[in-house]
């Protein structure tokens, strides 16, 4: 059964310090997430999940004013109403992370029990709480951008940068999944991925019926065109 799966198998003891996750997620995540998987360390988890989104707050609190004031709205917003709203911004996005953690956690293991899992929810919330680690070098990114002259070239490489740690993050939630719930890298894949395309498939089904019924509705004769 073990030769079935693409597992790195977890060859010694695994430290779980704070830095030490850090230092093994970033840069030995195979073996990291093994460990996490044999002995889960939630408390850790908390705190780098945490203070990375409590960093990620702070630096919008920062850099949100900027933008606010870039998007040249008329009347849309003084610089009174921007001071006033970035501080709500970068809350609202702190708890809205934190719901993000449970509710996908609990998702993740959801659809990973469908596929055939034999992990437990506590490793998957300690694994979600770590995999997202790659978003720190967009701090120091996002507030170098913020002095560059807003622009294409800022954007490109905004989205580019971003782009790349989304992919990372990803990679590493896919290793963390499987090193939980024992499966191969295509169960992992499929359960990473499976509530995104749920979504879509919805999001297309809603779009097909809503289209459906309005092309059935009766047409008033003033708005056809001759």
């Amino acid at each position: 059964m073990e030769g079935q799966r693409d597992i790195i198998h977890n060859v010694g003891p695994v430290k779980n310090g704070i830095l030490d996750i850090i230092y093994g997620v970033l840069f030995d995540p195979a073996r990291t997430f093994a460990g996490i998987a044999h002995n889960p360390p939630v408390g850790a988890a908390v705190v780098i999940y945490i203070s990375l989104h409590l960093l990620e707050s702070l630096m919008g609190l920062f850099i949100t004013p900027q933008y606010f004031r870039e998007m040249h709205v008329p009347g849309m917003m003084g610089v009174d109403f921007v001071r006033h709203m970035a501080p709500l911004v970068a809350a609202g996005g702190f708890v809205l992370g934190i719901m993000k953690w449970f509710v996908m956690a609990g998702l993740l293991h959801l659809v990973a029990e469908i596929f055939g899992g034999k992990g437990s929810a506590r490793k998957v919330f300690a694994v979600y709480g770590v995999a997202g680690l790659p978003a720190v070098f967009m701090i120091p990114v996002n507030i170098l951008l913020f002095y560059l002259a807003a622009g294409f070239t800022r954007t490109l490489i905004a989205s580019l940068l971003g782009l790349g740690v989304f992919v990372w993050s990803t990679v590493l939630l896919i290793t963390g999944v499987r090193e939980v719930h024992r499966f191969s890298t295509g169960r992992a894949v499929l359960t990473v991925f499976s509530p995104a395309l749920a979504v879509v498939t919805i999001m297309v089904l809603a779009m097909i019926i809503v289209g459906s019924a309005v092309s059935t509705l009766p047409v008033d004769p003033y708005f056809k065109i001759f």
